[in-house]
């Protein structure tokens, strides 16, 4: 049974937030986009109470505005199920008369869970595919097993390091691990990932010598059946993770080591995140992790990332990191985007790129530049010269396209229209800069082709001249181009046998230093000179994608 789709309205900043999940999701946004505020969401609704108490809301919790609550807390969580019957398990039957059918003919469970502001509250109770609410016999013993069948771990790698036990110390626990010892495999691997995460200095390959031992010992007991702890907890998912011989028996060295490591940070994050806590055997628990790049190193983020795909249990990750998002499959990520109170979610859609476009915008922009996923505006670009020129003169302007969420995105090998249909997917505001050429007039008009409604001008610029480089000649950076080919100015008096046309100029400077080296001359001249000296229509292309930026995020306080 997965967790479809979450819909919470009224939790802390969130007015009203919206997601479809998948077996693996991956979801971003920047600050205040509420990632952390939906993994608090589904520990509040499906993981393990404190000792004692009952699930309830914090104070904190409720949203609020100037004259108080601005309505009491509302979440509904969806599950795809199974067929059930009279042959099924008592926990499948359980749940079918709480099962009515989804829209595309799936059979859905799906619960309420609301806050009461006054009191903190939980209320629950399930619903049909309508919203309307169901009479389920038991109900409260069937909410009680879905929690304990389908709990939700959430494991927060970026919570707040403690200030003692820095360093490797000691040689106390460097021994070879040792079941008839009475050694607790499950103690041996927390203890590595705690150090992993919470120390410096090298790692001692003892260290993680022991740790893999202990994963050993772990998948023995899961293939022999016995109830070992932490087994039961991930079931199957156990037995999934450490089937690989060539991970278990990895050396803590490079190459090989980073596996090793990201086997036994996942681990080690899953048994601490479960606690004192214990799952019956045959849980199917949804696993969420909360920035599993913070205190990594790129190469064990991505032995991380395959460790994560290789869990039965589904998974939700939330990431700030490129690194990270590089080695995601566009179909599993999940963009959030605060927009007037509201949390807009965005994702690739089916369809929208063939298998081709999709391999060649995964290789262009995930595999090489996943950092512009984050972005909230593109500068659609032909080449390496308009990449390095737009952003020395947005510099020029006072503009930092970076801390502006602009990022500027080269298109030639990949095709415009993938790339702006995958921006439209995301929530990516995009603004295309092409030649003057014939190439730059097809590029245009691919652009103007995918507009969705948006005015062309704020998404198109086809520059008159047939290249940027005699754009700039015209603007009053022939003198740079001269320079660069040792040419002095060629004035009115200048004899026609000896003037060289422009065109040859720019090609011989070209020849001689590159374009994106000319393009850097002439970013050099043009902060010598000030922001008046930048080009009307480059200076059009920058505050248009700066204005679409800050537009993407705008909120009404």
């Amino acid at each position: 049974m997965l967790l479809r789709h979450v819909t919470i309205e009224n939790f802390r900043g969130i007015g009203r937030v919206s997601l479809d999940l998948d077996r693996t999701t991956v979801v971003i946004g920047e600050n205040n986009s509420g990632k952390t505020s939906l993994l608090d969401v589904l520990d509040r609704c499906l993981g393990t109470p404190e000792a004692g108490e009952g699930f309830e809301w914090e104070y904190r919790d409720f949203r609020r505005g100037p004259e108080g609550v601005l309505g009491p807390i509302r979440v509904v969580l969806s599950f795809e199920v199974g067929e059930t019957g009279g042959g099924a398990p008592f926990a499948e039957r359980l749940f079918e008369p709480a099962a009515v059918a989804g829209p595309d003919g799936s059979l859905l469970l799906r619960v309420e869970f609301t806050g009461d502001p006054v009191s903190g509250a939980m209320a629950s109770r399930f619903l049909d595919a309508e919203d309307r609410p169901l009479d389920v016999p038991l109900a409260d013993v069937v909410l009680s097993r879905l929690r304990r069948m389908h709990p939700v771990l959430v494991v927060r790698l970026a919570q707040p390091v403690p200030d003692d036990d820095l360093e490797w110390v000691g040689h106390w626990d460097r021994q070879e691990f040792d079941p008839a010892r009475g050694d607790d495999p499950e103690e041996a691997i927390t203890q590595v990932y705690r150090r992993l995460t919470r120390t410096r200095g090298a790692i001692p390959a003892e260290e993680i010598r022991r740790g893999l031992q202990a994963a050993r010992q772990l998948r023995a007991a899961a293939e022999g059946g016995e109830e070992l702890a932490g087994v039961a907890p991930f079931g199957r998912a156990f037995e999934r993770l450490l089937s690989d011989a060539a991970v278990v028996k990895a050396s803590p060295f490079p190459g090989s080591g980073s596996q090793s490591l990201g086997l036994l940070l996942v681990l080690g994050a899953l048994l601490e995140a479960r606690g004192e806590a214990r799952m019956e055997a045959g849980s199917s628990p949804l696993i969420a992790i909360e920035e599993p790049e913070v205190h990594l190193h790129p190469m064990l983020l991505s032995a991380t990332w395959d460790v994560i795909q290789g869990l039965r249990a589904q998974t939700l990750v939330t990431t700030n990191s490129g690194e990270f998002l590089a080695q995601v499959p566009l179909a599993h990520l999940r963009r959030l985007v605060r927009r007037a109170g509201e949390i807009e979610t965005y994702e690739l859609r089916d369809g929208t790129l063939s298998p081709d476009a999709l391999r060649r915008v995964t290789y262009h922009v995930r595999a090489k530049r996943g950092v512009t996923l984050f972005a909230r505006c593109w500068i659609l670009v032909e080449g390496e010269t308009e990449f390095w020129l737009l952003q020395d003169l947005a510099r020029v302007l006072g503009y930092d396209l970076g801390g502006e969420g602009v990022r500027c995105v080269e298109f030639a090998q990949c095709g415009v229209a993938p790339l702006v249909r995958l921006a439209d997917d995301l929530g990516i505001a995009w603004h295309l800069l092409s030649d003057g050429d014939d190439s730059g007039v097809a590029f245009a008009a691919d652009a103007g082709a995918q507009l969705r409604g948006g005015k062309k001008r704020d998404h198109v610029t086809r520059l008159e001249r047939r290249n940027v480089e005699m754009l700039l000649w015209d603007h009053g950076f022939d003198d740079v181009f001269l320079r660069a080919t040792g040419l002095s100015a060629q004035g009115p008096n200048t004899p026609q046998e000896e003037r060289v046309p422009p065109h040859k100029v720019v090609e011989r400077a070209v020849r001689a230093h590159s374009k994106p080296g000319m393009a850097l001359m002439v970013a050099e001249e043009c902060a010598r000179r000030g922001p008046d000296s930048v080009p009307p229509p480059l200076r059009n292309v920058i505050e248009t994608a700066v204005r679409l930026a800050r537009e993407a995020v705008e909120d009404d306080g």
